[in-house]
């Protein structure tokens, strides 16, 4: 659910919505962090998963000061060698977050991690105060991220990412949606996303008297470099893809 706080707010910010500046330029920031780091990462191996935090940042940006496109979807690629063991863990429904507007009906065993994003909207109309919370859904099959703000906007919208696997250099994919009431919280108010950052924690469960990671390793390639990619795509343009890697030692 999405609204802005006062009618009036919807009237300004629709006033003073405009096309793109000419020659603006577009960045999309995408950069991953495992376990904190960037570099140097210990992996696991096939007999001894390991348990990892994944961290990922991403934002959209115009260096000439023009509003920048709004993301429609985003699908993140997850490198060679990870797992992803969301079914081995407490789950909590879309549609329960959907009912409560809120993850406060989600066991806390099923809460992966959290995270912070910030909206830009024509004006220059920012919202700064937003909060995820990444909430494993249904068995593992789709990621839950919650988010809630409260100013300029009354925000409590869940965005459903689903997992699937990929293939040659990635093992898994999660497609992320943006929800329409988050890309146009009012009629002709376009919102960017400026920044969007989640960790998802080194949770773990333990399976077979082993203790497992929902997001774990089991290799690092010869060329010791975990590969991430995102594909972004706006309500207009091109799509972007962005890569970064992250270095892993056996």
């Amino acid at each position: 659910m999405v609204r802005l706080t006062t009618l009036a707010a919807v009237t300004t910010a629709a006033a003073l919505t405009l096309p793109a500046a000419a020659g603006a330029e577009v960045i999309q920031d995408f950069s991953a962090k495992v376990d904190s780091r960037t570099s140097g990462v210990k992996a696991g191996s096939k007999k001894t998963p390991r348990p990892h935090s994944l961290r990922i940042t991403t934002g959209t940006r115009d260096t000439t000061g023009a509003q920048p496109p709004t993301t429609k979807r985003a699908t993140i690629y997850f490198p060679r060698g990870a797992r992803f063991n969301g079914a081995w863990f407490r789950s909590c429904s879309s549609s329960t977050i959907d009912a409560a507007k809120s993850t406060d009906d989600c066991s806390s065993a099923a809460r992966v991690g959290k995270g912070k994003a910030a909206g830009l909207a024509p004006g220059p109309i920012t919202q700064n105060d937003l909060r995820i919370t990444a909430v494993n859904g249904n068995k593992g099959k789709y990621v839950n991220l919650f988010v809630e703000g409260t100013s300029p906007l009354r925000i409590q919208s869940n965005i459903v990412a689903r997992v699937s696997r990929s293939s040659g250099d990635y093992s898994y994919k999660l497609d992320v949606p943006i929800p329409q009431n988050l890309q146009e919280p009012a009629p002709g108010v376009p919102v960017a996303i400026t920044n969007f950052d989640v960790t998802v924690s080194k949770k773990t469960v333990k399976r077979s008297g082993k203790t497992r990671g929902f997001i774990e390793s089991s290799s690092c390639p010869s060329n010791r470099r975990w590969k991430f990619k995102g594909v972004f795509e706006y309500t207009s343009g091109s799509p972007v893809t962005v890569t970064d890697t992250v270095t892993c030692r056996r």
